[in-house]
């Protein structure tokens, strides 16, 4: 495999544009962040990066031909068109999830990936995290025999603002659109029946917008197997992300990480290190990892693992669970 720098732009500097920013300029050797586009930049952090050019129109990225990919993490319902953009500039693009809400907008990006000779790949992290792989890796070798059970625990520690809230697609399609893709990725098979209960415990507000902020998911795979996710908006205890397998032959499982290996006992109490606090702690090594990915992928002329066909099927899911909740009763998932 070649080993040559690679030069990337990115258009986006929130939160998650600043740490693939500084995952890039301090883990990543290979890949060059030339150029970042955003509208109110934050000018000291860019500043520390070094030498990258600061654009406050994305189109200087885009039609930037000595870049050769571009990576998005801008608000949600800009990735659509700057994705088309990207690729008709023969850019190789990384985007946060999810790339639209829409099925039609989706298979035209595909459609355009196939035209352009570019690929798309999408931010479900997930996917590359060690442990998630593993467990993925242990189930494939039959150390669980027949999986029966799979229950996920996927809840955030502090509610987003809703200013995001409102943007965000909803609870469905922002936060439990990666337990959907898990679940594919980890058992190799598809979604065929969902049941979504969910309320609004934390965010009054967000009833005005048919949003929730609670829910207890029950799902069928096309295989048989039965799945839950429990997910919340809010802990105030930390990031807590679990997932547990059961089958014929045993259970395994990936539980929270802890911010140190610390456990204290004595005669009075047992204290235990917390879990992390955030997204960003807990998955710090996946986003390094899927940016990796997309390093290979590029100098490699090879499609990720993970693109648009992926998120596709993941919002063909959050679509029949945001039915399941208005009806009340199963749905079927329709692709």
């Amino acid at each position: 495999m070649r080993h040559q720098i690679i030069n990337v732009g990115l258009i986006g500097l929130g939160r998650i544009g600043k740490m693939h920013a500084k995952n890039i300029c301090e883990k990543l050797p290979l890949l060059n962040l030339k150029s970042i586009a955003d509208p109110k930049p934050d000018l000291e952090f860019i500043q520390n990066l070094g030498g990258t050019t600061l654009h406050e129109d994305a189109q200087e990225i885009i039609s930037d031909k000595n870049i050769d990919a571009v990576i998005i993490s801008s608000p949600t319902p800009t990735h659509f068109n700057l994705i088309k953009k990207c690729l008709r500039n023969n850019k190789h693009v990384f985007c946060e999830k999810p790339i639209s809400f829409s099925e039609n907008e989706i298979n035209e990006i595909i459609d355009l990936m196939v035209i352009q000779e570019s690929f798309v790949q999408v931010g479900l992290n997930r996917r590359f995290d060690e442990e998630f792989i593993l467990l993925k890796e242990k189930i494939k070798e039959g150390l669980i025999g027949k999986t029966q059970i799979i229950h996920i625990t996927n809840h955030d520690s502090t509610i987003p603002r809703f200013k995001f809230l409102k943007s965000s697609g909803g609870m469905l399609f922002d936060l439990c659109i990666h337990d959907f893709d898990m679940l594919t990725f980890i058992t190799g098979k598809k979604i065929k029946e969902i049941y979504v209960n969910g309320s609004v415990f934390i965010e009054p507000r967000l009833k005005d917008i048919n949003d929730i902020d609670n829910a207890i998911i029950t799902l069928e795979l096309t295989n048989g197997v039965l799945c839950t996710i429990d997910s919340s908006r809010q802990t105030h205890f930390g990031y807590d992300q679990r997932i547990e397998v059961f089958g014929s032959k045993g259970m395994i499982s990936v539980d929270n990480k802890p911010n140190q290996l610390f456990l204290l006992s004595d005669e009075s109490r047992t204290i235990k290190s917390k879990i992390k606090k955030s997204f960003a702690e807990r998955y710090e090594s996946s986003y390094v990892h899927e940016l990796e990915h997309f390093y290979k992928c590029i100098i490699s002329n090879k499609s990720p693992i993970v693109g648009p066909k992926n998120i596709l099927d993941a919002i063909h899911i959050a679509t029949a669970g945001t039915k399941s909740l208005e009806l009340n009763r199963p749905v079927m998932v329709e692709r």
